[in-house]
């Protein structure tokens, strides 16, 4: 049976520190995302964000049985969502915000934008970049690329999220979205709600071709701080013993405008 602890188990020779250390790390990322994604959702980030250039795509988008409304481009997402984590951090750091609603936030946790890959054949617009990176100073371990994907219809599933464009970077030959062992995929929602795109994309993995197994894993105190992860291929040029990426699945919601929920 695949979990957490049997992945590193298998992967990384039943070393529990290193399985602890990822599993802190990933509590901390998903917790500064689900802020800073509330923070875009308020009233001042709406109307922050929003009078930027940029923000909204060039054309509006059409839903059946749906207004034409503008949509966020998944550029202004991903970069909104970093400079409010990095704010976050600023705010705990200065007491801003109560500590308990973050504790242990570790503040050599970096954040940045289109990263170059480790391995790259391109550089500049060719070097296909991570969209999202994490790391720790002055660590060897962690790493972490997160490729963010944009979903508004069920096709968006197999035709992006899950392409070569989305989960199969993971698995590039040539071009890996990275050498660790624990990967990350943000979808951006704007209509229908989180637990609805969790559940298409759980089915969406089960039914792709072939078929790619799941688990859910506790990253909280309580059920409902429960992540979806699974696993793809990694093909290792690097001397790497492992042949897998684990890689969690976060849902985060942003709104159109007009709304379209």
């Amino acid at each position: 049976m695949t979990d957490f602890r049997s992945y590193f188990a298998d992967n990384a020779g039943a070393n529990e520190p290193r399985e602890l250390l990822w599993e802190n790390i990933l509590k901390q990322v998903i917790a500064l995302f689900s802020e800073a994604e509330r923070r875009i959702r308020s009233a001042e980030g709406i109307k922050k964000y929003t009078a930027l250039d940029g923000w909204w795509r060039g054309a509006k988008v059409k839903l059946k049985d749906k207004p034409a409304a503008n949509v966020p481009s998944e550029e202004a997402l991903s970069e909104a969502l970093v400079d409010e984590v990095e704010k976050l951090m600023q705010d705990i750091q200065l007491k801003l915000v109560s500590e308990d609603a973050f504790p242990n936030i570790d503040r050599n946790l970096q954040f940045s934008l289109e990263a170059p890959r480790r391995r790259k054949k391109g550089i500049g617009k060719k070097a296909k970049p991570t969209d999202i990176r994490v790391y720790k100073l002055g660590s060897e371990i962690i790493d972490l690329r997160i490729e963010a994907k944009t979903v508004l219809r069920d096709r968006d599933l197999p035709n992006a999220y899950l392409s070569k464009e989305g989960l199969k970077r993971f698995s590039d030959p040539d071009e890996p979205y990275t050498d660790h062992e624990i990967g990350g995929m943000l979808a951006y929602t704007l209509c229908e709600d989180r637990s609805k795109w969790q559940a298409k994309i759980d089915q969406a993995l089960g039914s792709s071709s072939p078929p790619i197994s799941t688990f859910r894993h506790q990253l909280g105190e309580t059920p409902a701080h429960e992540t979806l992860f699974c696993k793809v291929p990694y093909c290792a040029q690097n001397g790497a013993s492992r042949s897998e990426v684990l890689v969690f699945h976060m849902v985060l919601e942003f709104d159109w405008e007009p709304s379209v929920r």
